[in-house]
């Protein structure tokens, strides 16, 4: 049976991992283009191995999002998220499945709609959104094979903007291994078993995606 897990698994089993709709609102609403930004998230991940868990260190995942720096009150407005490609390595992943990314929108929008684009890679793989609170998930319960470079798809979300003056933030969704902010489940090429490779935003080193001022 299938187990939850998430991203490109990184060393050995000691692992140091060094080296994640409606339609959209027009953006002419917003003053000025969206401005992109490169994020890294740090994470703390665990993942398992005939029945022992065992810790992942130092594993991060980049991220582009696009975000008007300010609109006005009550305008509509949209923010994309764009994870990196990834590569979860053979060695110890033979599939994938249960793909899991979580995203934070601050509740001082209201949202409109969401919808996701693009991807590369995924074969017969098919994404949805999961929508919980003011978090949305992009996942999917198809199979991936282990040891090819895939892109998951990118998540636009349409947002309005508070009637008051303020701010909307993003940032990576999750907060435990139970809620994480991104994972999967694997099939070890080794062992045969199925087992999660779990990971969230590590809380140490907080990190927000885009902010968008409301005047």
């Amino acid at each position: 049976m299938k187990k939850k897990s998430a991203a490109g698994i990184a060393a050995a089993l000691s692992i140091s991992a060094a080296t994640a709709m409606l339609s959209v609102a027009s953006p002419a609403n917003a003053t000025g283009p969206g401005t992109s930004t490169s994020s890294t998230v740090g994470y703390v991940c665990q993942s398992r191995y005939d029945g022992a868990w065992f810790p992942i260190n130092g594993y991060s995942r980049g991220f582009t999002t696009t975000a008007p720096a300010q609109v006005g009150k009550g305008a509509a407005f949209n923010v994309s998220f764009d994870p990196a490609p990834i590569l979860a390595v053979g060695d110890y992943n033979k599939e994938l499945t249960d793909i899991e990314v979580a995203y934070k929108v601050s509740p001082e929008a209201r949202v409109l709609g969401y919808k996701l684009v693009g991807g590369s890679n995924l074969g017969t793989a098919t994404f949805h959104v999961e929508r919980r609170g003011a978090e949305f998930v992009v996942t999917s319960p198809d199979t991936l094979p282990g040891g090819v470079e895939f892109d998951l798809p990118t998540l636009v979300v349409a947002l309005r903007a508070p009637s008051t003056a303020g701010t909307v933030t993003t940032a990576p969704g999750g907060s435990s291994f139970e809620n994480r902010s991104f994972g999967w489940n694997r099939l070890h090429p080794a062992n045969n078993q199925w087992d999660p490779f779990q990971c969230y935003a590590n809380p140490a080193t907080p990190v927000v995606f885009s902010t968008t001022n409301v005047a």
